[in-house]
């Protein structure tokens, strides 16, 4: 676990999670449970996702559909910003960040708002309860 305020912890946990999928979708970490373990462990037993698309996801879900994306792409990159905490309290936090994603030529955005929780044995000692996700327009601007 890291040292620093909760929101940091925050932050720090969305820009290494998001390093973690540009090397899963590129094949550049072992196609193993294991491997897995990065994101699967640093979600809430409860956690939710809810798609731009509007789909409800559960870590179950999400899990098993991140682990089926491994080395599906040559060249991803994956890029965080602005995380900014909204409620930060002794447990929670909550905030936004924005994400974009390049394949090829094609790149995609969205907007971010997510619920961390304390959780002492994860990476960065919070885990990952609530995420929802809005499209953001496509060229990035």
């Amino acid at each position: 676990m890291t040292d620093g305020s909760l929101a940091e912890r925050c932050a720090t946990e969305v820009a290494e999670l998001h390093a973690f999928f540009e090397l899963w979708f590129v094949g550049e970490l072992p196609e193993t449970r294991a491997a897995l373990e990065r994101f699967s462990d640093v979600l809430a037993d409860d956690f939710r996702m809810v798609q731009p698309s509007g789909l409800t996801r559960s870590r179950e879900g999400i899990t098993r559909d991140v682990f089926d994306a491994h080395a599906v792409h040559d060249d991803v990159t994956v890029e965080t910003s602005t995380f900014e905490p909204r409620v930060v309290g002794s447990e929670i936090c909550l905030g936004t960040y924005e994400e974009w994603q390049t394949v090829g030529d094609d790149r995609t955005g969205r907007i971010s708002t997510v619920l961390f929780r304390r959780a002492p044995e994860t990476p960065n000692g919070v885990e990952w309860v609530h995420l929802h996700e809005t499209w953001l327009d496509r060229r990035g601007e």
